[in-house]
């Protein structure tokens, strides 16, 4: 998917994404889009500007207004983005996206390293000193 094509369905879903950096040099696309303050995501494109990597980062613990409340509408809001990038970047339904999610062990309570292939993608999902790094990468099949 292009990344414009991305940020236009992100908005479409209802997903607050904008993007934050732009590097675009002969030897690399790349950039940041941020989704708030605490939830984050790089990705690499190829050479006709599709995404071809992704990762999403995201806080543990929310870092402003420390409730409940508002760490749960953070945590929902870090699962929405995550389920809908996989939904938009691999061209699954949402029942597979989940699948996915549920592969990876996110809900299993203690997250290790774990990736899943799907089709032509790695998703990998690992927690390094309070940081979810989601990611998603399109294997280069020749």
């Amino acid at each position: 998917m292009k990344l414009e094509h991305l940020m236009q369905a992100y908005s479409f879903n209802k997903i607050n994404a904008n993007i934050e950096k732009e590097t675009n040099n002969q030897k690399e696309k790349a950039g940041v889009i941020k989704f708030d303050d605490d939830i984050n995501a790089s990705y690499l494109l190829d050479d006709e500007g599709i995404v071809v990597a992704i990762n999403l980062f995201s806080n543990c613990i929310v870092m402003n207004n420390k409730t409940i409340d508002h760490q749960m509408k953070y945590t929902i809001n870090t699962l929405t983005i995550i389920q809908k990038t996989i939904e938009l970047i691999a061209n699954t339904k949402q029942e597979e996206a989940n699948n996915i999610l549920k592969q990876l062990k996110l809900f299993s309570g203690k997250l290790e390293t774990k990736a899943v292939r799907f089709i032509d993608y790695v998703f990998k999902i690992e927690i390094i000193e309070g940081l979810l790094m989601f990611t998603i990468i399109k294997e280069n099949k020749q």
